[in-house]
């Protein structure tokens, strides 16, 4: 069994409810669809081979793909990004239910192969001060090692310039994006420089492929035009930058890679540990620790908690965590919390 297939699955009787908070916080294709799915006992049953917490979101991604490579079938006239003039999104549950009867064994391949690499560039956004901040701790230039990296965009954050929100800009002025940063607290952002880029994941993106880029745009929902072109250009820049992918579990690989890496470093993860069993997530902060030894380093989470939404009656609620591990120690403390529906990051003093 790979690792993927080792990733925890939706409990059945969670199933239908995670199913459906997509018609409360997605795009109109995907709340009709959402909904669809929750009431649709074959479209539940091929849904429950997916990725916890968020099994809707793996199937309708790996069913965005598949309609990349089969433009001519009627579901795609609901894709924005597959025609010009969409059909009426409440038209779409038959079909969305005939495609994903046709292409089952593909769709559940896809679900023991591939995880949601939903990673978008305005995920930048949260982590730029938060890297700012350890860079104040650690000096600079900063080294960083990503878990989960996908493409590796989070790792290409100093490439881009932030608008601040009527408190400013930070960034070169020819960079090839300026993203739109509603930061509420927090002050002094700088961006700083970057000495080795190290990504882990159990599948890194090549992003000089084609059919790879169509598997992370395929993670953007279809009505999400901005977002699509944003992707596009940060996969560009992702193309031009140096970065060490390693492909394999993060609990096998991390060790040598802070091992091999002196001077200031920050380890880091966003919407990725959330997809971990607690046994996983135990034995990557005993892995910190021991690693620790003789030295010092930060880690900092971006990472949704589900439990918290759910008792907060929220769909999503994460907090921004910061890590320091020295000498086998850790102290941690809440940095920030970042609201993705709303799009505005609350930084913590």
């Amino acid at each position: 069994m790979t690792a993927i297939e080792q990733l925890p699955r939706v409990q059945r009787e969670g199933l239908a409810p995670a199913v459906a908070a997509l018609a409360r916080g997605g795009t109109r294709l995907y709340s009709v669809l959402g909904a669809g799915i929750a009431e649709d006992p074959e479209l539940l049953e091929i849904a429950s081979h997916a990725l916890a917490p968020v099994p809707g979101l793996h199937l309708l991604a790996i069913v965005h793909y598949l309609l990349m490579h089969d433009t001519a079938d009627p579901l795609a006239q609901y894709y924005e990004t597959l025609t010009d003039h969409p059909a009426p999104a409440d038209e779409a549950v038959p079909h969305f239910a005939r495609f994903c009867g046709k292409h089952r064994e593909e769709i559940l391949e896809l679900m023991r192969t591939r995880t949601v690499q939903a990673t978008n560039v305005e995920r930048c956004v949260p982590l730029m001060p938060m890297f700012s901040q350890v860079a104040k701790l650690t000096g600079e230039p900063l080294n960083l090692i990503e878990i989960g990296c996908s493409a590796g965009i989070l790792l290409t954050f100093d490439k881009y310039a932030y608008d601040l929100n009527g408190r400013g800009r930070v960034g070169a002025e020819d960079a090839a994006l300026t993203l739109k940063a509603d930061l509420r607290g927090g002050s002094d952002f700088h961006i700083p420089q970057i000495g080795k880029r190290v990504g882990l994941d159990l599948r890194p993106v090549d992003v000089k492929l084609a059919d790879e880029r169509r598997w992370l745009l395929a993670q953007l929902e279809p009505g999400r035009r901005e977002l699509h072109a944003t992707l596009s250009a940060a996969l560009d820049v992702v193309a031009r930058t140096e970065i060490s992918f390693f492909q394999g579990d993060a609990l096998d690989l991390l060790a040598e890679q802070i091992a091999a890496t002196s001077g200031p470093l920050c380890i880091y993860h966003s919407a990725c540990v959330v997809y971990w069993s607690d046994e996983a997530k135990a034995r990557l902060d005993a892995l910190l620790r021991h690693a620790s030894r003789g030295r010092e380093f930060y880690r900092l989470q971006n990472e949704p908690d589900m439990k918290k939404a759910r008792e907060q009656g929220q769909d999503f609620a994460v907090e921004l965590v910061m890590t320091r591990y020295k000498d086998g120690a850790a102290d941690s403390r809440i940095a920030g919390h970042f609201s993705p529906l709303r799009d505005f990051t609350t930084l913590l003093d």
